[in-house]
């Protein structure tokens, strides 16, 4: 074997061809993890699309639903669950037949074998809407009754007048 030839050895060749494999493998494993970022991220946000949408249905129908839970028309994979319980608070008025009411809608999703889910929640008002008492409001809400008056508005300086304001 002459030792002035120029060229790579067998096991140079192949430490190499190892490296190369060892950066490709990890390439493919990271590009397939965001991928299947991604795809929990589209399942998520149309989760949440479905809950906004069935919860503006509600709304529209004054949280009047006979039905507390179903499957969402198209979307098999989606399931729906309404809640609707009393809001225990200061401003509920049985003479005023005022009673307030917390509205929860879940939305649930199988990914990879686990259950997702989306909450919103909100506050309905049933019944007649008054404006409560200062005095019923700051008890609720526990606020002083010494609100600061707004602050005046600053002057503005007109930049293209000649002279001063």
């Amino acid at each position: 074997m002459l030792r002035n030839e120029k060229g790579f050895t067998l096991l140079e060749i192949i430490a190499a061809l190892t490296i190369l494999a060892t950066g490709i493998l990890a390439l493919v494993y990271m590009f397939s993890g965001g991928l299947n970022q991604a795809a929990q991220a589209e399942r998520y946000l149309n989760g949440v699309y479905l809950a906004q949408q069935k919860f503006s249905q509600l709304e529209l129908d004054d949280f009047k639903s006979e039905a507390l839970e179903g499957v969402f028309e198209n979307q098999d994979a989606y399931r729906w669950q309404l809640e609707i319980l009393p809001y225990d608070s200061a401003l509920n008025d049985e003479d005023a037949r005022i009673k307030i009411q917390k509205i929860s809608l879940r939305v649930f999703w199988k990914d990879k074998g686990l259950e997702k889910e989306v909450r919103l929640v909100s506050l309905n008002t049933l019944g007649e809407t008054h404006t409560a008492p200062a005095r019923q409001l700051n008890s609720s809400s526990q606020a002083t009754s010494n609100t600061p008056k707004a602050p005046k508005a600053p002057k503005i300086k007109n930049l293209n007048s000649p002279g001063p304001p």
